[in-house]
């Protein structure tokens, strides 16, 4: 189950959003708030999965929410009758950004995109054991239990595993279909293996570093945050 918060101080918006999310059998809506104070207490209680934010709160907005909330954040849906407050609610890393009054469409379409954030393909049954990397004339297996992180420098990726650093032409993208559910993108230059990190220090625009048990200092972007955080959620359970 997807346990989901909603913050809106509209009552009959509140629950006609509550209607158009129980026609959904893996969404259970957990709480309502009507203010910033309140939803932020019970999003701190209750530590949901997923947050729908009213942009306009009697006592703030939904952004200032989102940024006060603490790590790991639920994923964010923001509510509002306003266009212009689409790019600050991507500016906090929302996965979706939704008009007043939602449509049953709108719903499903922000909520596919939560099932793909939280809950990604299992495709650990066709991950090779191995990575290729050509060298010269020959080819080099590297280990992908070994391999703790990748960036990119120029044209190619860096391949750190095990103290040594392996050289690959290839679009990040491809690489990290290539290397599965172990690794993640923390940055548009950048992939690290999810059980390597030690610590997350945040900075104050909601990018941040993290650093892994080998030391190695790996940027965080907060576009990719909400990607990361959700990976670490599920972790967990």
């Amino acid at each position: 189950m997807i346990r989901t918060l909603i913050v809106e101080d509209v009552p009959l918006a509140r629950a006609g959003l509550c209607r158009l999310l129980t026609t959904h059998d893996d969404i259970e809506v957990i709480a309502e708030a009507s203010t910033l104070q309140e939803g932020l207490a019970k999003a701190e209680a209750m530590r949901p999965d997923l947050a729908f934010l009213d942009v306009e709160l009697p006592d703030g907005t939904g952004l200032m929410l989102a940024e006060r909330l603490r790590e790991p954040r639920p994923a964010l849906v923001f509510l509002t009758a306003f266009h212009e407050h689409a790019l600050p609610a991507f500016g906090v890393a929302a996965i979706d950004y939704l008009l007043k009054p939602a449509t049953p469409a709108d719903v499903d379409r922000a909520l596919a995109r939560v099932r793909r954030l939280l809950h990604p393909p299992a495709i650990e049954a066709t991950v090779p054991a191995h990575l290729e990397v050509r060298d010269g004339g020959r080819t080099i297996f590297v280990a992908l239990d070994a391999i703790e992180r990748v960036d990119a420098a120029g044209h190619y990726l860096c391949i750190h595993a095990g103290g040594d650093v392996h050289l690959l032409r290839t679009p990040i993208t491809d690489l990290l279909d290539r290397l599965g559910p172990a690794f993640v993108r923390v940055h548009r230059s950048a992939l690290i293996r999810i059980d390597r990190i030690a610590a997350i220090t945040d900075r104050r625009n909601g990018d941040g570093d993290i650093r892994l048990s080998n030391g190695a200092i790996v940027p965080l972007s907060r576009s990719y945050r909400p990607v990361l955080e959700a990976r670490l959620a599920t972790a967990r359970r």
